[in-house]
C-alpha cells in the first residue's frame, strides 16, 4: 500500500493514520511522466498530484471529506473512504445503529412546492477531474426546455481552481463567491436542487428537497438522473440509504486501527 502525501500539515494526520492500520508506505506524489507501480494507493483529495494519480491506479482508496460531520476540527474528525471511485454512489444493505448513534437527524418529509431549481456546478477542481467543464451549460439548456422555475446557480464558496506544474495538477488558487445568498434562503423555496457532485445533495435530501444528480454524486440513489424529468422528481426512501453513507465514512482512529481498510474491503 503506498499512501500518498498530502503536502499539507493539517491532513498529513489522515495519510499517517491509514498508513498506520495498513503497514503502508508513505511518499510523495508520482508525477506524470514517472513510471507508476502497480500496486494498491491511499489518497486524500483530488489535489496536489493524488488526482493525476488516481487516473492511472488500478486499484486505490479515496479519502476526502465526511458525508456527515465534515470538518477537520471536529472531535472526532470524520472522512468518507471509498475504494477505487470519487464517492460512495452504491447502497449496500446496512444496519441503522452507526447512523442513529453518530449522525441522526429529523428528515422533514418530502417537498411538493417550491418556486426555484437550485444548481450547484462542479468546482474547478472536480471539472478537471471528471473533465465536465460543459455540465453546467448543457444542464442550464435542458432545464429550461423542461421548466419555467427561477433557476438559480450556486458555486461553492471558495471554488478552488487547478494547474499543472511539474506533472503534478496542483491548486492555482480559489474564485471567491461572496455576492450570492446564504445557501438556507436558496433552499427556503427550491423544488429541487441540481447539482454534479455537491455535498449541497445531502443537505437538500434531508430537508426534503428533491435532488437530481449521476453517479458522481453520494445522493445518487435517492436522486432522479434525468432532468427532463424536474416537473416530476424522484421521492425515494432515505433512511436505508443514510444508513450505508454512515457506514461510508471513518475517524482517525478506525483508520489508524486498520478497521476501516477491513471494512472497505470486505
Amino acid at each position: 500500500m503506498q499512501c500518498i502525501k498530502t503536502m499539507r500539515s493539517r491532513t498529513e494526520k489522515i495519510v499517517q493514520a491509514w498508513a498506520k492500520g495498513t503497514g503502508g508506505k508513505i511518499i510523495d506524489p508520482i508525477p506524470n511522466d514517472k513510471n507508476m507501480p502497480e500496486d494498491d494507493y491511499f489518497f486524500f483529495g483530488i489535489l496536489r498530484g493524488s488526482g493525476d494519480m488516481m487516473k492511472r491506479a488500478k486499484s486505490y482508496y479515496f479519502a476526502d471529506h465526511a458525508y456527515f460531520k465534515a470538518g477537520h476540527d471536529k472531535n472526532p474528525a470524520w472522512y468518507r473512504i471509498t475504494k477505487n471511485a470519487h464517492v460512495n454512489s452504491d447502497l449496500k444493505d446496512f444496519p441503522k445503529d452507526r447512523y442513529e448513534k453518530n449522525f441522526f437527524r429529523t428528515l422533514k418529509p418530502w417537498r411538493t412546492t417550491g418556486s426555484k431549481i437550485v444548481v450547484c456546478p462542479p468546482t474547478g477542481a472536480v471539472e478537471w477531474y471528471f473533465d465536465s467543464h460543459d455540465w453546467l451549460e448543457t444542464s442550464i439548456k435542458t432545464l429550461k426546455q423542461h421548466t419555467d422555475r427561477e433557476i438559480v446557480v450556486r458555486d461553492k464558496p471558495m471554488n478552488p481552481q487547478v494547474s499543472e506544474k511539474n506533472g503534478i495538477t496542483t491548486l492555482s488558487g480559489f474564485n471567491k463567491n461572496k455576492d450570492q445568498k446564504p445557501l438556507a434562503e436558496d433552499l427556503a423555496d427550491a423544488w429541487a436542487v441540481v447539482t454534479f457532485n455537491s455535498s449541497v445533495a445531502i443537505d437538500a435530501v434531508c430537508e426534503g428537497i428533491p435532488v437530481f444528480c449521476g453517479k458522481e454524486c453520494s445522493a445518487y440513489q435517492v436522486a432522479e438522473h434525468d432532468l427532463s424529468k424536474i416537473e416530476t422528481p424522484r421521492y425515494a426512501d432515505r433512511e436505508p440509504w443514510l444508513w450505508h453513507l454512515a457506514h461510508s465514512q471513518f475517524t482517525l482512529q478506525e483508520m489508524a486501527s486498520g478497521y476501516a481498510y477491513e471494512f472497505c474491503t470486505s
